[in-house]
């Protein structure tokens, strides 16, 4: 795991090569865009939403679930994204798109997955399979935003933005090791809260998914400016057992800003606070930025917690269970 955190700059790399391998086509008029997927694989679509949201053409949601949303339909693009093939809540919305006529699009590195969508005349991108797919981020990230800027949805192109991540992670990877362990230190004994500007809710919701997995606990985040109108008040008590931790950026909307500013200084009087600084030119660098440094946040605190930081045994018990 901790090859893979380090290599995340090489695995966006890569799979901006496998961007060249593929060329995709649509005769259909596609009015809307469904991206289906969970966990590790899921993400990625949650991240590209909000990404390419000032500049995509057809209204995205992401879809994870079982069943598809209601107008789905022959206009319908979905993005079916599985990195083993076989997740069982996305292989059912996939056979729901069969049903309602949509294009259909897979990422994934087999499995099932790969042979409905075949079976069916569609197309599965596929990305180098057996690592974890929370390590795999890079494969599915990538190639989701290719998708769009293949079919003409967006108005921009963005993937430059990744080449540019790429050199500014490794660039910066000491400095980030460095950041992710004093976060490490002030955490302690505590539980990690985090709060940002909404749209960086992909990257806490990915920490969160990290801290989960890798080290084997619980952690929380909010963003604004939505926890302003409820879940501040819930800091009339001081607690100890919290770490909140702030990410700002400069590309924050200045009412949000100072949203934030406000907002660190009532939860500073209640809370242990510490504010984490996304680096990079834009939102997609810093998003990346931040991302890696909280990977390897996971990573130091699976070893503090002296907990084997690749088994998800209760994940494979939930299968199990419903395989039978």
């Amino acid at each position: 795991m901790k090859d893979l955190i380090e290599n995340f700059p090489q695995q966006l790399q890569e799979s901006l090569a496998i961007t060249q391998e593929y060329t995709i086509n649509s005769d259909r008029t596609l009015t809307n865009v469904v991206i289906c997927g969970l966990g590790g694989s899921g993400i990625g679509g949650e991240l590209i939403k909000e990404w390419i949201r000032p500049h995509v053409k057809v209204p995205v949601e992401v879809c994870h679930s079982y069943t598809l949303p209601g107008y789905v339909s022959h206009s319908t693009l979905i993005i079916a994204c599985s990195y083993s093939g076989n997740t069982e809540e996305t292989l059912s919305a996939l056979e729901e798109g069969f049903q309602k006529d949509a294009f259909i699009i897979g990422v994934s590195s087999g499995g099932k997955l790969t042979q409905r969508l075949s079976d069916n005349g569609f197309t599965t991108i596929k990305v180098p399979g057996g690592l974890p797919p929370r390590s795999a981020l890079a494969y599915p990230l990538v190639q989701v935003l290719e998708i769009f800027e293949q079919l003409g949805l967006l108005r921009k192109s963005l993937k430059e933005e990744i080449s540019k991540s790429v050199k500014l992670l490794k660039d910066s990877q000491e400095d980030i090791i460095e950041e992710a362990k004093a976060v490490l230190h002030d955490l302690g004994d505590k539980r990690l809260l985090l709060y940002a500007e909404d749209t960086f809710r992909p990257v806490l919701l990915r920490t969160c998914q990290q801290l989960n997995e890798n080290s084997k606990e619980l952690a929380f985040f909010n963003v604004i400016p939505e926890m302003n109108h409820n879940e501040i008040v819930g800091w009339a008590q001081a607690t100890d057992q919290l770490l909140t931790v702030f990410l700002r950026s400069d590309v924050e909307l200045e009412r949000n800003q100072k949203r934030l500013d406000l907002t660190y200084g009532v939860i500073q009087e209640k809370s242990a606070t510490r504010k984490v600084f996304a680096f990079g030119e834009g939102l997609i660098q810093q998003s990346l930025y931040a991302i890696h440094l909280f990977d390897w946040l996971s990573f130091f605190r699976s070893e503090e917690n002296g907990v084997d930081v690749v088994e998800v045994n209760v994940i494979d018990y939930l299968k199990g269970e419903l395989a039978k």
